[in-house]
């Protein structure tokens, strides 16, 4: 027979026990970007890669050893938003096409979320549903992610993740490394 811990008990309910974390995770991903512009407007997709810069800041309450549910905050930095007809460069077409760099507060967005997470001993899945509160355009989106969450030590995670908005519009990829404080 294998011997158990004769805490076995304790150290179930510890795990067991509700406790705070907060999950802060740094992310970026590249994008491509289709706008609306010429005369007449007309869809267009823009060359290159489009960088995004992200933090999101999670506190989640652990229910049980295998569920966590919480608030997030989300700030994000497109280099792509708000390109459009304001910024295009007349007289720039397909492949050539140009904009002129809109300004940083035109290219932030700030959404609040709430999470639920799934954990296993190694990784994690976490689903949320947010919404943009400060957006680039200035009209408010729904928002959906889901990430996973390897597990590299105790408290430092990669992250990998992916979000829509509405349930069906690509937004962006989320790669990046978090912090289980």
């Amino acid at each position: 027979s294998s011997p158990t811990p004769s805490n076995a008990p304790e150290l179930e309910q510890e795990a067991d026990r509700g406790r705070w974390t907060w999950d802060v995770v740094a992310y970026g991903a590249w994008r491509k970007r289709a706008v609306m512009a010429g005369d007449p407007p007309e869809g267009i997709l823009c060359p290159g890669r489009f960088g995004i810069l992200g933090v999101q800041v999670s506190p989640l309450r652990h229910l049980n050893r295998y569920v966590a549910v919480g608030p997030g905050l989300e700030i994000q930095w497109d280099e792509g938003a708000s390109l459009g007809e304001k910024y295009w460069i007349p007289g720039t077409y397909g492949d050539e096409i140009k904009f002129r760099r809109p300004p940083f507060g035109k290219q932030i967005s700030v959404g609040i979320s709430a999470h639920a997470e799934l954990t296993m001993p190694i990784f994690a899945v976490n689903v949320g549903l947010g919404y943009d509160v400060v957006s680039p355009k200035g009209d408010k989106a729904f928002y959906q992610s889901l990430t996973l969450k390897a597990f590299v030590s105790k408290r430092i995670f990669l992250n990998v993740g992916y979000r829509l908005a509405n349930f069906e519009n690509p937004r962006n990829l989320m790669l990046g490394v978090g912090v289980r404080l």
